[in-house]
């Protein structure tokens, strides 16, 4: 029979795999080497009033981030999230939060708790995270001036990861 603090140790490394398993530092886009595929456009009305459209942010680069107020990664990314958006909204990088498999109440919860200050909006019916085809929380998009997914990272983003997309999105003349 086990000691409770072995079952304590496997039980705290199981969690550990559970919830970092996409949130590597790794920097290379899962895009590379192959075509990048066009942005769905979706139209999301955002919790603080108006809505967000995606086709007519053309010519910005956008981040999109799927998030649900029951994800524990969720929660544990938005400092980054914010801090980034912060950082990069004077640059004309737009960014929009889109919740997931919650309720309007749960996804205002969530936002407060967290102080996030980007837009954000709830996908009620599910349409925008099958577009994309979101499988799991959290996941982050990367969409260049041209309207192409540049980059995709399921799981807790870093500081470095989003720094390192996003100045490849602003740099002059590219499209990646």
């Amino acid at each position: 029979m086990r000691s409770p603090r072995t079952t304590l140790f496997f039980l705290t490394i199981l969690v550990t795999l559970l919830t970092t398993s996409g949130c590597s530092e790794d920097v290379s886009s899962v895009t590379a080497g192959g075509p990048l595929e066009v942005a769905p456009d979706f139209d999301l009305t955002l919790l603080e009033g108006g809505n967000f459209k995606l086709s007519n942010y053309k010519g910005k680069p956008v981040v999109v981030n799927f998030f649900a107020s029951w994800c524990v990664p969720c929660g544990a990314e938005s400092p980054v999230l914010d801090k980034v958006y912060q950082d990069y909204q004077s640059k004309g990088v737009s960014f929009v939060g889109v919740a997931v498999n919650d309720t309007e109440s749960k996804a205002r919860e969530f936002i407060d708790r967290y102080g996030l200050t980007f837009p954000a909006g709830l996908d009620d019916t599910g349409e925008i995270k099958d577009a994309f085809g979101v499988y799991g929380m959290p996941t982050t998009y990367f969409i260049n001036r041209e309207g192409m997914i540049s980059y995709l990272h399921p799981g807790a983003v870093t500081e470095r990861l989003m720094q390192h997309e996003i100045d490849k999105m602003l740099e002059p003349g590219d499209s990646t």
